[in-house]
């Protein structure tokens, strides 16, 4: 990681690196700028996929192929209209549903 990735991914207290493991179902720790990951198979991948998919957030959007197949993701279409309402002042409204449920949730675009 650069140090603006590894702040990015941390958060504020670890509240990020604490939301994308229990997300994976992993465990996922960062010592220096080097993230490890430790789980079943299924649960390390997920976790790097995550990380992944936050770290291209900070870039523009993000586009989920397949997620129909995919066991570890629900697909919502949200209404241009409503999309500020979804997500709340900065992000906050997803925040507080993604503690509340356990989940790692984002806009992502559709393909």
């Amino acid at each position: 990681f650069k140090d603006d990735e590894l702040s990015y991914a941390l958060g504020k207290e670890g509240t990020t690196r604490k939301k994308l493991e229990h997300a994976a179902g992993a465990i996922l720790q960062y010592v220096g700028h080097v993230a490890f990951i430790a789980g079943t198979l299924k649960e390390r991948k997920r976790c790097k996929e995550y990380i992944t998919w936050l770290l291209n957030q900070r870039r523009g959007s993000v586009t989920i192929r397949d997620v129909a197949s995919r066991d570890d993701a629900t697909e919502m279409h949200i209404p241009e209209n409503c999309k500020g309402w979804v997500t709340g002042n900065r992000g906050s409204e997803l925040r507080r549903m993604e503690q509340e449920t356990g989940t790692y949730m984002f806009m992502a675009l559709d393909e």
